[in-house]
């Protein structure tokens, strides 16, 4: 997939979105009065395809009607807080630094004694950070996701932000930071997998090169003794850089994770001559420790979530997260001691974590704090065994979109990225009823059930609208309220990271999903009644599933030649077009409708049962029967979307920078409006709906 423009979800085992990065279209929408042709379609989703090769084919003509956007506002908004770390604050105090994504970030200190922030200060250009560090004066350091900024807030109560741009050009994320004792602070990147260092005495930046030949993501970084410990991914790496000669070394994996292939070196801490790496994803990982003295592992321990080890504090034990409890550890004995201090939910990895005194008689000594992504502080004082979980007042940020539907009874949804979320809108005044919930990537919408694809590990959930919402994962209701949505499916096991199409298929329902360190798409058969599922894998050899339609009882799916994220390259060169008996669980045909294309971005099904789909800009006819391409006209260019609306017996398709209509009897293309919005929604009236970045938008004729 091409590089991402986002960081992955905090569920991420590693970036981007359209992810953990994630390959989508991005954009905003113009605000201004736009040429139109209505017609009316549901979104399917959209990957990196490629120019189209072939005859050449009939190009849009002009349209004629004019026609308005309705704003119907930002639908889904909360609160996500990644990268941190606690030190000295603006007036020299101890507080709980920690950069609070949004467009764009802020860098934010909250005071531990209060949880009130007490400094919001915004980093201009970047969309959210995983790397927040304290130099030993007190200098505040972010490296930024998405931009591959570095930034720099010195210490003092009025200190402005400094932006140093990007310290390696071409890497556009940096993930995490480390600083050590004389000031130097050192990061790692994608899409390169370097580090570097920079010395802010002097302003030079040093670039150790890539870790690791042949990996994109150096993903944690840690420093210690005079070396630099880099983890990659997406085959695990730990690699030991001298810091003044620059050698290099790859340390042996426990003997636990194997080769490493696969795998991520998630997170790495080091202190007094050991070096704690987490292997896995944010939210679950295998804790080992290394032992740069006697060049050793320890035992690894599981479920253990990011992102960070404490220091050693009161006693020499560290502090992480293990099981949803917060856990201390005497590393020299391996010794661990539970502090009965839980966290709920799927999502409890600590965002920044660090030792403070506080003036306080029920927190005498040094007390251990720490954020949790949506905000929530905790404190914990090993000396009296208090530990609290307090809410703060770091404000909501809105949330780009990850899908964007409409079902049969008209109901209007969207999916929330990266910080994830689930909304239903009104259709006419944009009012949203939002849920905390995963990245929801495609929405199904049946009426009495709502199917939801999530990221990661390609889970889908059933949510029944007529019973109260309770994710025990994310947004639980009162005790004792059923699960509303019930996860039906979850693919972490057969290495599946995004469930990027749905349709329904009579009895069952179908998802199609793209894989996370491999290449390989499932398709997965659900039935309606059970909801028990079927799923098969590979498909179509090292091809994703992005793309479905159901006709005539086949299953027909689109694919990518990409995976998840940007690793493994591809191998195969064109996208196919296949055939699934639900019943007979047997693939039917496998086909290229369009020479060269990298994904059949859309798939649609006309009102007489005929299959329509999206690549490279074409849309095209495919005979079932003959299972060959019978038309096809030129479009646009670049990846897009595509639907259809049966009552105008039109197409949409959102491509080009435009959206446009094709008729089906003759195939005239017009262009509805300039947009280089992201997604396309139609309810069965025919009124289109378009998201753009976090926003959505009604298409009001003229």
């Amino acid at each position: 997939m091409p590089t991402p423009r986002h960081a992955p979800h905090p569920d991420a085992s590693a970036a981007p979105r359209r992810g953990e990065p994630h390959p989508e279209l991005s954009g905003r929408l113009s605000r201004r009065t736009f040429v139109v042709a209505l017609g009316g379609a549901v979104a399917a989703g959209a990957l990196p395809g490629a120019a189209l090769t072939g005859p050449a084919l009939a190009g849009p003509a002009p349209a004629t009607a004019a026609a308005t956007l309705a704003d119907l506002g930002i639908p889904l908004s909360d609160v996500l807080a990644i990268g941190g770390a606690v030190g000295p604050g603006p007036d020299g105090r101890p507080v709980l630094w920690s950069a609070v994504s949004g467009d764009p970030a802020h860098l934010v200190a909250v005071d531990p004694r209060t949880a009130k922030t007490v400094s919001s200060q915004p980093l201009t250009g970047a969309p959210g950070s995983y790397g927040v560090a304290l130099g030993p004066d007190g200098t505040v350091w972010v490296g930024a996701y998405g931009t591959g900024q570095l930034f720099r807030r010195p210490p003092g109560r009025q200190s402005e932000i400094e932006d140093l741009g990007q310290p390696l050009p071409g890497e556009s994320y940096v993930w995490r930071l480390a600083v050590d004792d004389a000031g130097v602070v050192y990061g790692c990147t994608y899409p390169h997998a370097r580090a570097f260092g920079y010395d802010p005495a002097t302003g030079a930046v040093r670039d150790y090169g890539t870790v690791v030949p042949g990996m994109s993501y150096a993903r944690s970084i840690a420093t210690d003794g005079g070396k630099l410990y880099v983890g990659t991914q997406p085959d695990a790496h730990l690699v030991e850089i001298d810091i003044v000669t620059g050698a290099r070394r790859e340390l042996p994996l426990p003997a636990e994770v194997g080769d490493g292939a696969g795998s991520t070196v998630y997170d790495l801490d080091a202190y007094r001559g050991l070096v704690y790496a987490r292997f896995g994803s944010a939210i679950d990982g295998s804790l080992g420790i290394w032992d740069t003295r006697r060049q050793s592992w320890g035992p690894l321990r599981d479920h253990v979530a990011g992102l960070d080890v404490s220091e050693p504090g009161p006693g020499g034990l560290v502090y992480y997260t293990r099981g949803g409890e917060l856990t201390g550890l005497l590393p020299r004995t391996g010794t661990e001691v539970g502090t009965g201090l839980t966290f709920a939910g799927r999502v409890v990895n600590n965002r920044g974590i660090g030792w403070v005194d506080l003036p306080d008689r029920d927190h005498p000594g040094r007390t251990l704090v720490g954020l949790l992504w949506r905000g929530e502080m905790f404190r914990y004082n090993p000396k009296t065994g208090a530990g609290e979980l307090s809410a703060t007042d770091l404000p909501g940020e809105p949330i780009p979109l990850a899908s964007l539907a409409v079902g049969a009874t008209g109901r209007l949804w969207a999916g929330g990225y990266l910080n994830g979320g689930l909304a239903q809108l009104d259709p006419q005044t944009g009012s949203p009823t939002f849920h905390r919930f995963a990245q929801t990537e495609s929405v199904l919408d049946l009426g009495d059930s709502i199917w939801l694809g999530t990221y990661p590990d390609a889970r889908l959930y059933r949510y029944d609208p007529s019973q109260p919402w309770s994710s025990a994962e994310y947004s639980p209701g009162p005790a004792g309220t059923p699960d509303n949505p019930v996860k039906v499916v979850d693919l972490h096991d057969h290495d599946q990271v995004r469930a990027r199409a749905s349709v329904d298929a009579g009895d069952h329902v179908a998802y199609g999903t793209m894989p996370n360190t491999t290449l390989g798409g499932a398709l997965v058969v659900v039935a309606k009644a059970t909801n028990a599922a079927s799923v098969h894998r590979p498909v179509v050899t090292d091809q994703s599933i992005v793309s479905l339609a159901y006709t005539g009882g086949t299953i027909v799916g689109g694919t990518s030649i990409h995976g998840g994220y940007s690793v493994p390259a591809p191998t195969q060169t064109e996208a196919k077009l296949f055939g699934f008996d639900p019943v007979a669980e047997a693939k039917t045909f496998e086909a290229v409708p369009v020479p060269g294309a990298e994904s059949v971005d859309g798939l649609a099904v006309d009102a007489d049962g005929g299959v329509w789909g999206l690549a490279a800009g074409t849309l095209f006819a495919f005979d079932l029967p003959s299972r060959t391409v019978t038309r096809q006209v030129a479009v646009a260019t670049g990846t897009g979307r595509l639907g259809y609306h049966a009552g105008s017996d039109t197409f949409l398709v959102l491509a080009g920078g435009a959206l446009h209509r094709v008729a089906r009897a003759d195939l005239t293309v017009s262009t509805v409006l300039d947009t280089d919005a992201d997604y396309l929604a139609v309810a069965p009236d025919g009124t289109a709906f378009l998201g753009a970045n976090t926003r959505v938008y009604r298409v009001v004729p003229g």
